[in-house]
């Protein structure tokens, strides 16, 4: 009798169990199956397609900071007007133009703007010293440029013109903006260059001369140096160059960490130019992992380099931020 109630026993626990699992095998398939109904995978190709402007994953090495000299008595007085001057390749692009990155910023801002960015020039010189028979292009290159408004070098400007079979009416005008500019009324400039010294193979840096200035990294210090010696009360903010496409042999874009065009990738030259605004006490905004980076890219440059009208949009957001910043701090 013990044994036959034992049996009993056991089998009402086996038949516990197997409903218990036909109940979870009907949950499994109730969730398959709505899944399956109402939801699908999203690709990475569908992901990397969505354009947004910032990425909260990367890494940015902005560093906006106040101008840090005192006033030693020689300082010219605030004249209440925030007077802000350009410098690079970047902002070259129309300049009478409403959606250039330096008018969106004067609008928003309201300041007082001169934009005597040069086309085609170069963060870094291609000779040592300006070669201007060979290459006059060299005498618009950072470093040498700051020379003509902190030493009034206006010989190699010259020379430059001499040599040259076509001087643009634009460089023109930046020059003679440059020479009659009244630095004492400057309260900032903003330095961009873009990833012309890359894709061109100009080196980012001489580990025997840190402000070589037929380095990249080696003329944004010379050339920072200059203007912190000759005008101590400006403030400077260095931009970053935005992502840039390498070429192809064939002409197509690629990515610029595929091809290696000086001895290093697009993004050594921006943690370069990072470390050297950081060293010098200036501020830094990056413009490449902060702003335009490689998934993004394709939706505000009009070809492998150049801003379209939301890239400009962007960059002058991001000029904003960095002088309110400043201001603030």
């Amino acid at each position: 009798m013990e044994k036959v109630i034992f049996m009993e026993k056991k089998k009402f626990k086996l038949n516990i169990h197997l409903i218990m699992l036909l109940v979870i095998i009907m949950v499994l398939i109730m969730i398959v199956m709505k899944f399956v109904r109402f939801g699908r995978y999203i690709t990475q190709e569908e992901i990397d397609a969505i354009p947004v402007p910032g990425n909260a994953e990367l890494q940015t090495y902005d560093n906006i900071i106040p101008l840090w000299a005192e006033d030693d008595g020689t300082f010219p007085a605030d004249d209440g007007v925030t007077t802000v001057l350009f410098l690079g390749n970047v902002f070259a692009d129309d300049k009478d133009s409403p959606d250039n990155p330096c008018n969106l910023f004067a609008e928003a801002v309201g300041a007082t703007v001169y934009n005597c960015a040069i086309e085609d020039s170069h963060m870094s010189s291609f000779n040592a010293t300006p070669q201007c028979t060979e290459y006059p292009m060299d005498v618009f290159s950072f470093y040498w440029l700051t020379t003509v408004f902190t030493m009034d070098n206006r010989q190699i400007v010259d020379l430059a013109y001499e040599n040259m079979e076509e001087i643009p009416e634009e460089l023109q005008k930046s020059i003679e903006t440059l020479e009659k500019l009244d630095f004492r009324t400057v309260d900032v400039i903003y330095v961009m260059y873009d990833g012309s010294d890359f894709l061109d193979g100009r080196p980012v840096t001489n580990p025997e001369n840190a402000a070589d200035p037929q380095t990249f990294a080696g003329a944004v210090a010379a050339g920072i140096e200059l203007i912190k010696g000759h005008y101590p009360w400006i403030r400077i903010v260095v931009m970053s160059p935005t992502y840039a496409f390498g070429v192809a042999e064939d002409g197509s874009y690629i990515s610029s960490d595929s091809k290696v065009y000086g001895g290093s990738k697009l993004s050594a030259y921006v943690i370069q130019e990072s470390a050297v605004a950081d060293l010098l006490e200036v501020s830094f905004v990056d413009c490449f992992y902060g702003a335009i980076h490689e998934d993004i890219a394709a939706d505000y440059l009009i070809d492998n380099i150049h801003l379209n009208a939301d890239g400009k949009v962007l960059v002058a957001e991001r000029m904003e931020e960095a002088l309110q910043t400043g201001l603030t701090e």
